[in-house]
């Protein structure tokens, strides 16, 4: 039976290589089609021997596969499903958990209405990836949750032990997209669900959807009850639902925050306190105060760079700490004749710290070692504050419009002026944008950074900089294009502030890629 404490990660996926000189082709229907699960401390997976997903191939001319069970051997998933030979046809690889028998993907999913001996059985997971190439590797595909979890926790007055919680007015039908997504059936009757118990706590997964839910309790045999407000459970996520039980009522209240049951709570930063004041335009976190705008992408946006230090964390101000994870902000120095750390609290205070990509994202320098991973971090909440996210290239290109090749521009865009990414038009939304220099580590090899920022023309000011960003970008490995040689490099889509015009209404800021170990600033972006 699978456990997810958080969303399911199945990796790793290589593109064939065509062989040259002359020689025929791969016949890649020698070649087991298998998928291979990997552990990260952001996305955690238990497989069970015998567990099983059912997979779908998608060619352009059709189904190859439909719907075909691949069972988990304690290492990988496998079955009789063969690649088929061409080697240079792409496909569309769709895959769920737990598997239902068919002639094709399920259509309608429902879940366990008693899931007291556990929600295994109730918890639909899917993954959808394009462009796969028949390959001897495994192929790598990002599973998430796509019901919703609601975890109720108690704290127990009555003098008696709690015999059950039943949930009522939960829809428990969902139907199945052809993406794989869940959306509640609409028109079905609600059904009473039956929580299940572990270390304390009580779990229930229900299809997204909008409810007043009732809880019952109960506890020395007799039933208490309460109705909570209405709420609108989104796919993916996990709602806490505390609990106050005393002899004769409960106190139950449905929590606004919202965990990325994904990531499973195993995030840096969600333990910072978080007061929003949006109306007034800031929000406090772990007792910094942070400006914040809402701009003309719809997003609430930080107008101020985030100075959250994870416990652990002393921010370096030796360039030689290339693992260091957190840096201190940097400046010109006083004859400018470059630049230099800073530790005085007014510059931290306004500039805030430099993150390496692994801590922004809410891991430990070290701790990404393949491109799977890094492709699980797109959206992370990262070091922000619970709600908030490090930001994706869409984002950055919903913003500002311009990015790095490949990524397409948004013409669209409301701070793209028609070549880039406009500092002085984000500025007078309120953006607060500026380059604030970064520490250059070039991969994981190096020894020591450098200051990135100083320009002799522009000497009064900083005057580039890399913001973190949660979209893998690429991969490069100790020997080129040898995966089992080791990760050498990882690179994230990030912001690149440009101020090295003679005139402030030319400076830029575009999305770029940014290499895991550099350090820069972080901008967190409301869900």
């Amino acid at each position: 039976m699978l456990t997810l404490a958080g969303a399911a990660l199945l990796a790793l996926a290589a593109c064939n290589k065509t062989p040259e000189n002359g020689t025929a082709p791969v016949d890649f229907s020698q070649y087991k089609l298998r998928v291979e699960p990997v552990i990260t401390r952001v996305t955690e997976t238990n497989f069970e021997q015998g567990d099983a997903i059912g997979l779908s191939v998608v060619r352009a001319g059709g189904d190859y596969a439909a719907n075909v069970p691949l069972n988990y051997d304690g290492t990988a998933f496998s079955g009789d499903l063969n690649w088929y030979d061409d080697g240079e046809e792409a496909c569309t690889v769709k895959a769920y958990y737990p598997y239902r028998e068919g002639e094709a993907l399920p259509t309608r999913f429902t879940v366990q209405q008693d899931q007291s001996k556990g929600t295994a059985s109730s918890d639909f997971v899917s993954a959808v990836k394009e462009n796969v190439l028949p390959s001897a590797n495994a192929v790598a595909m990002v599973f998430k949750h796509q019901l919703s979890r609601l975890v109720v926790t108690v704290k127990n007055n009555a003098g008696a032990d709690i015999e059950s919680i039943v949930l009522e007015e939960f829809v428990p039908v969902a139907n199945i997209g052809a993406d794989l997504t869940a959306k509640v059936e609409p028109g079905a009757k609600w059904q009473p669900i039956t929580a299940f118990c572990q270390d304390g706590k009580y779990y229930v997964i229900v299809p997204g959807q909008t409810v007043a839910p009732v809880v019952k309790v109960t506890v020395g045999g007799k039933t208490l009850s309460q109705q909570l407000v209405e709420v609108t459970l989104e796919a993916g996520k996990q709602y806490n639902v505390p609990i106050v039980v005393n002899k004769d009522k409960i106190q139950v209240v449905l929590s606004g925050e919202i965990e990325n049951w994904n990531d499973g709570g195993d995030i840096g930063g969600e333990d910072g306190d978080l007061q929003e004041n949006l109306e007034e335009g800031y929000i406090t976190y772990a007792g910094t105060k942070y400006n914040v705008v809402k701009m003309k992408d719809g997003k609430w946006w930080m107008a101020q760079n985030l100075a959250y230090l994870p416990e652990g964390c002393t921010p370096a101000t030796d360039l030689s700490a290339v693992t260091a994870g957190v840096f201190a902000p940097i400046r010109i120095n006083a004859d400018q004749s470059g630049a230099e750390f800073t530790t005085d609290p007014a510059d931290v205070a306004a500039n805030g710290y430099l993150y390496q990509a692994e801590v922004a994202l809410g891991l430990k320098v070290g701790d990404l070692t393949s491109a799977a991973q890094a492709e699980a971090l797109e959206g992370a909440q990262g070091i922000c504050p619970k709600g908030w996210h490090v930001p994706t290239i869409s984002d950055i290109t919903g913003l500002v419009g311009k990015a790095i090749s490949p990524i397409a521009t948004n013409e669209d865009a409301p701070y793209y002026d028609g070549a880039n990414g406009s500092i002085k038009l984000l500025n007078e939304d309120g953006f607060n944008m500026a380059a604030y220099g970064a520490v250059s580590i070039q991969d994981n090899t190096k020894t020591a950074g450098t200051f990135m920022g100083y320009m002799a023309a522009y000497k009064d000011h900083l005057s580039s900089g890399m913001f973190c960003g949660s979209s893998y970008a690429g991969v490069t490995y100790v020997t080129s294009g040898d995966e089992t040689s080791g990760v050498k490099n990882l690179q994230f889509y990030g912001l690149m502030p440009m101020t090295n015009k003679a005139s402030a209404d030319q400076y830029t800021c575009n999305g770029t890629k940014v290499s895991y170990r550099i350090a820069g600033p972080v901008r967190c972006v409301r869900n």
